[in-house]
């Protein structure tokens, strides 16, 4: 199997990190975020960053990102570690592909570092696909792993359609009738996401989850990160006189489902919109909740500290 790999050599004396995306995300999503498309090219990855106001007069807009936002792959690059990522050749297929994937950049990693202490990184389903690998390969070389917003339970993801057409209507009312349209082609190619096998496999009570029931060997080191932020993006609408409304998902919900029959994954304090914090939890190892949504964790400054701290 060809892959393009990336690879950077680090300092002689520091591990090699791995890293896996997730579901539908490419490459660019640890090496440069405003390159990055995701959900198989429906939305720039930005869209789940911004949180600041768009400047810029447009009537809609999902604001704006921090410009010192950066991914994972800089800031280890700069603390001279060696690192290894790759874009999955089907980012929405099964997860089996993605797997074995990994098996070919692990050793085109080995080959590369044949001395070095090597880490998988996954985001995502990105850290299924390392703790299946693990629990399935002869992989004792491998010193740790590290997930990042990762469903360890599953995730009700693929129910979340139904919840895209309330949604939708509360848009529209305050769209514009040219933007109409591109919501309505966006809604429905999501709903199409969320309806995926990709997405099935992910699922509490899929065989693939059932595959994940053991446990990993005491030896691996082993930590883990959740968010408990489901604001997922926000809408800025600019009103007369400059001024600007903010919704985020799943504030857009609330006037069509009650608070108390949004599952966690939606819930503040409870989930990243995506993914529950329970449910990223790693068993046999540190954990640590954020209040992040399911890809600004991966940005969170404070999440790489500790992250270095583990690796270091």
């Amino acid at each position: 199997m060809k892959l393009s790999i990336k690879l950077h050599t680090g300092k002689a004396e520091m591990p090699a990190v791995l890293l896996i995306h997730g579901l539908g995300m490419n490459n660019y999503f640890w090496v440069d975020p405003k390159k990055c498309f995701v959900l198989g090219g429906l939305a720039p990855l930005t869209i789940f960053l911004s949180d600041r106001l768009d400047k810029s007069g447009n009537t809609i807009s999902f604001g704006t990102v921090d410009p010192n936002i950066r991914g994972l792959w800089s800031c280890l690059k700069s603390c001279g570690f060696s690192l290894a990522s790759w874009t999955q050749s089907q980012p929405l297929g099964p997860i089996q592909i993605a797997i074995e994937e990994l098996r070919t950049a692990l050793d085109a990693v080995r080959n590369k570092w044949p001395d070095k202490t090597i880490y998988l990184l996954g985001h995502s389903r990105g850290g299924l696909i390392a703790r299946r690998f693990l629990l399935y390969e002869n992989a004792g070389d491998i010193e740790g792993l590290i997930t990042i917003c990762s469903p360890h339970s599953g995730t009700g993801m693929a129910k979340f359609s139904r919840f895209l057409k309330p949604a939708g209507l509360l848009l529209e009312k305050i769209l514009p009738n040219k933007s109409r349209v591109a919501l309505t082609k966006a809604l429905s190619r999501l709903a199409v996401f969320f309806q995926s096998p990709a997405i099935s496999e992910l699922t509490p009570e899929s065989e693939f989850m059932a595959s994940l029931q053991s446990t990993l060997p005491k030896e691996i080191r082993k930590l883990s990160f959740g968010g408990t932020s489901p604001a997922l993006f926000q809408v800025v609408v600019r009103l007369p006189g400059g001024n600007h409304k903010v919704l985020r998902f799943p504030d857009l919900l609330s006037g069509v489902i009650p608070s108390e029959h949004l599952p966690r994954e939606l819930t503040p304090g409870l989930g990243d919109a995506l993914v529950s914090a329970e449910s990223a939890k790693l068993s046999g190892g540190d954990h640590h909740n954020f209040p992040d949504n399911h890809v600004k964790a991966a940005y969170d400054t404070k999440i790489h500290g500790i992250i270095l701290d583990f690796l270091s």
